[in-house]
């Protein structure tokens, strides 16, 4: 197969460094234009036609996948098969191993549409084969893998929050949540609340959980529909006898020594009990209070139990750790694949938000990279949220620059008020009009306000635009934003949040 990449002055550099190692075949040809993403499919046609028999004895001629316009004007008249690459030039190998592999690009849209969608359908076919030839332990209205892939996701249900907030929380995490656990503080004895939460997580989540230290609610947990108990440990094995066949029970000692052989011991008692469906958690230790020592616990306990799954209680660390949980809950998850740790549990509170979703995505990246025999790197799938695998090189733009200075704006009489409310951006304007508008996107919202504003300064236009551009990512982001306040800290400064922004 041999490939002819088309490309601007500035991006050749980029694409001989993605290209290395395919040298042999493909040829870049770079047009006298600085940006190739600017050029037009004319402008390329005239410059290439005089190249016509050069050209046409390639297989491909890829562009620049930002290139306006369609290339199937370029394919009729220089007689080779021509499409658009991939957005960012480093990115090119992923066009060419796709064309390796028979997949039609578009002479339209980037390759990375396409990709991503051919991505997107090869991982889901990766996680329903893990499905599929998974060995489970038991089925409780959701069948629980003895060992992974694939994994199960547990979100606790936080206790100290009331029940409708618990019902938003369900329908906020549906999609990517496997059971729910209502938890209960430990002291807690209000068995009318405990029947009236378990039912009403029931009626909306087709698996519970309970979680409290007394035997007597997790018993009326169980009969109200429960079908996972949390804990089963030394002092009540025996209290929950009667029920050892209604639901699962995890195992997850007292003490905190010598955990792994703990809660073997507990398990090999509670078969002898007859308690058919359990599940094993030997108790994540938290970040410089056992950490490391609990997860060689895990280890241990892996290795001796082999037909007991596995649950780990994330929360131990993403709580307790102040460090953005994405990455926290992905390395967890590398953690739980080598260790054969099946299950999740979480608990979303503060900077936890979320971490059912991240975890869900990271077990997903786990699954596809241990089916593929792969690192979980470049899979097509990723927990990418701040950072990037790659910068994007901008050319520069040549010219005398002016040094920026801090002017004091010219505002209108009347100000703005931006704020979110369930992640929509909302904004006011109070003056010779009073306006209110809320939208998905900050630039919806500031075109609509200023069109029922009118005439307004460019400074306060300029304000308005800034402000709601940081609303929007911290929208994307479900950050708190505070109008005038910075949305992040800046990476690379030991403290950045005394910064001061012009109103």
């Amino acid at each position: 197969m041999r490939v002819l990449l088309l490309t601007g002055k500035l991006a050749r550099p980029i694409l001989e460094e993605a290209i290395k190692g395919y040298e042999d075949q493909i040829t870049i040809i770079s047009l006298d234009y600085p940006v190739a993403s600017l050029m037009s499919m004319r402008y390329i046609l005239e410059k290439l036609k005089a190249r016509k028999d050069e050209i046409s004895s390639y297989d491909y001629l890829i562009l620049p996948g930002l290139v306006y316009g369609d290339a199937k004007i370029l394919e009729k008249e220089l007689g080779v098969r021509t499409y658009k690459g991939t957005e960012n030039a480093w990115d090119v190998g992923k066009a060419i191993e796709a064309l390796r592999k028979g997949i039609e690009l578009s002479t339209i849209y980037p390759a990375d549409v396409i990709l991503k969608s051919n991505f997107k359908e090869e991982i889901e076919a990766t996680l329903r084969k893990a499905e599929e030839k998974a060995i489970y332990s038991f089925d409780i209205g959701l069948k629980v893998p003895l060992r992974p892939p694939p994994f199960r996701i547990f979100l606790e249900l936080n206790p100290s929050s009331p029940l409708d907030k618990w019902i938003e929380e369900v329908e906020r995490t549906r999609n990517f949540v496997d059971a729910y656990v209502v938890g209960f503080p430990v002291g807690f004895n209000d068995i009318d609340e405990v029947r009236r939460r378990v039912k009403a997580i029931k009626d909306i989540a087709p698996v519970i959980g309970i979680d409290s230290d007394s035997p007597y609610l997790l018993k009326e947990g169980i009969k109200g529909g429960a079908s996972i108990v949390f804990n089963l440990n030394e002092t009540n094995v025996y209290d929950l006898e009667d029920f050892r066949k209604d639901a699962a029970f995890v195992v997850a000692p007292f003490t905190t020594e010598n955990r792994a052989q703990e809660t073997l011991e507990i398990v090999k008692k509670a078969k002898v009990r007859g308690y058919e469906k359990l599940i094993a958690d030997p108790v994540l230790g938290p970040p410089l209070m056992g950490f490391t020592d609990s997860i060689m616990e895990y280890s241990k306990l892996s290795r001796t139990l082999r037909d007991v799954p596995m649950l780990m209680g994330s929360l131990n660390v993403t709580e307790l750790l102040d460090a953005d949980s994405h990455g926290i809950n992905s390395l967890l998850s590398v953690i739980g694949m080598e260790l054969g740790i099946s299950i999740f549990l979480t608990m979303e509170k503060g900077k936890t938000k979320w971490s059912s979703w991240e975890l869900r995505r990271a077990t997903k990246m786990m699954t596809v990279a241990h089916e593929q025999g792969k690192v979980p790197k470049g899979l097509g799938i990723d927990l990418l949220i701040v950072k990037e695998k790659k910068r994007v090189e901008v050319p520069p733009i040549s010219g005398q620059r002016i040094k920026a200075e801090k002017i004091e704006p010219k505002m209108d009489s009347g100000y703005f008020r931006i704020f979110l409310e369930n992640r929509k951006i909302v904004a006011s304007f109070s003056g010779r009009t009073n306006v209110l508008v809320e939208g998905e996107d900050g630039l919806s919202v500031g075109r609509t306000i200023l069109r029922e504003i009118g005439q307004i300064s460019p400074d306060h236009a300029l304000y308005l635009g800034y402000e709601l551009a940081k609303a929007e990512i911290a929208s994307s982001l479900d950050k708190s934003y505070i109008q005038d306040e910075p949305l992040v800290r800046r990476i690379g400064c030991e403290d950045s949040s005394s910064k001061d922004y012009d109103s």
